[in-house]
């Protein structure tokens, strides 16, 4: 899977390229099998930009008691936005789901412990 195409410019590397689009080399290199020499690029080749893969969901090995449910991260989800739908604090959900290192940065696929509804 790709997530763009890159038109290489005077001074490009592999190195560079792959910097610029956090990827490593050799995903960039693999993705290019029409550039016969990774050392050799000129202005105006065309890469193919791979995806960085996702890291492996992120899954509790139980949720704490009382926990409403569980509920798989999709894309575009925050902490924010899940508790939200869900009627619970932000702070609710990050004590409810410990495997989860930081709460800024959860992925499609982790899933969560999803805690009752707070009472108003």
């Amino acid at each position: 899977m790709f997530k763009r195409r890159y038109t290489v410019e005077e001074g490009d590397t592999f190195i560079s390229i792959a910097r610029e689009f956090n990827v490593s080399v050799d995903a960039l290199i693999n993705a290019n099998p029409h550039i016969e020499d990774p050392d050799v690029l000129f202005p105006g080749d065309v890469l193919c930009v791979p995806k960085k893969p996702l890291p492996d969901p992120r899954e509790p090995k139980k949720c704490p008691p009382k926990f409403r449910r569980r509920y798989t991260v999709e894309e575009g989800d925050t902490f924010f936005i899940i508790a939200n739908k869900f009627n619970v604090s932000v702070d609710e959900l990050v004590e409810a789901n410990p495997h989860i290192e930081d709460p800024a940065v959860i992925f499609p696929g982790d899933v969560l412990c999803v805690p009752r509804k707070r009472k108003w």
